[in-house]
């Protein structure tokens, strides 16, 4: 079984394209997002319906989570007025349609591949005051912080997003796989997941794509992007 895993393309349209040409996406068995179709460029809506047409497990981010339904109380007094400014710019730049599409996405996905468990999520999920949110990141994750984080889940490989940079730690029972953003940073990284009986391999690859035409867009379109967060 070969698995095509990707996340937080945060709205590039032009890195969809450049994985959907990729041939481990054409000749994967399996395809897995693992959430942040939105905020970051300005193609939000583009990159929903570009996804309704894929043949792919779709999971819920927390910033899709902020368009699709609300944005916690914990998280929104964090927020920067210019992060607000985004958020309202996106709303208002999804279609209904596609805000009810976001939110039928699961919050996770759980696997069974040669007998051990394979979890994937955005991040770490947690209820706070009945709402759900994303635990807190670390600065400096490590194998401990991850095991803590993941606590609540039983799992042998634990597969997620979210900290926009890969991370992997391992032990002899638990692998802990954070993939880096997809759409911010051009190359964009994805993960190339093989299955052969007992023996389960994780590959980091990278897909080319036009990140300066997501720029021009976005100067174009007026969104009120935090320039620091786009990487060419």
């Amino acid at each position: 079984m070969k698995i095509f895993v990707f996340t937080d393309v945060h709205g590039s349209l032009s890195c969809l394209q450049a994985l959907e040409n990729t041939e481990d996406f054409k000749t994967a068995d399996l395809r897995i997002f693992l959430g942040d179709i939105v905020f970051g460029c300005s193609r939000p809506d583009e990159c929903i319906n570009t996804l309704k047409q894929w043949d792919c497990i779709k999971l819920l981010g927390n910033n899709d989570f902020y368009v699709c339904d609300h944005i916690p109380d914990v998280d929104k007094a964090e927020f920067s007025p210019s992060k607000l400014k985004q958020l309202d710019w996106i709303c208002q730049n999804v279609s209904d349609e596609n805000k009810s599409y976001l939110k039928s996405w699961p919050i996770d996905f759980r696997l069974n591949a040669g007998g051990k468990q394979l979890y994937f999520s955005h991040y770490a999920w947690e209820e706070f005051n009945n709402d759900i949110n994303v635990v807190d990141s670390p600065e400096n994750p490590s194998f401990d912080i991850r095991k803590q984080q993941f606590e609540n889940v039983d799992a042998d490989y634990y597969i997620f997003g979210h900290e926009h940079k890969t991370t992997h730690f391992s032990n002899n029972k638990k692998h802990y796989y954070c993939l880096g953003s997809s759409g911010l940073k051009n190359p964009g990284p994805y993960l190339l997941i093989t299955c052969d009986d007992a023996q389960i391999n994780l590959e980091e690859k990278f897909v080319e794509f036009d990140i300066i035409h997501e720029i021009d867009l976005m100067d174009k379109a007026g969104y009120p992007y935090a320039k620091n967060k786009i990487n060419q």
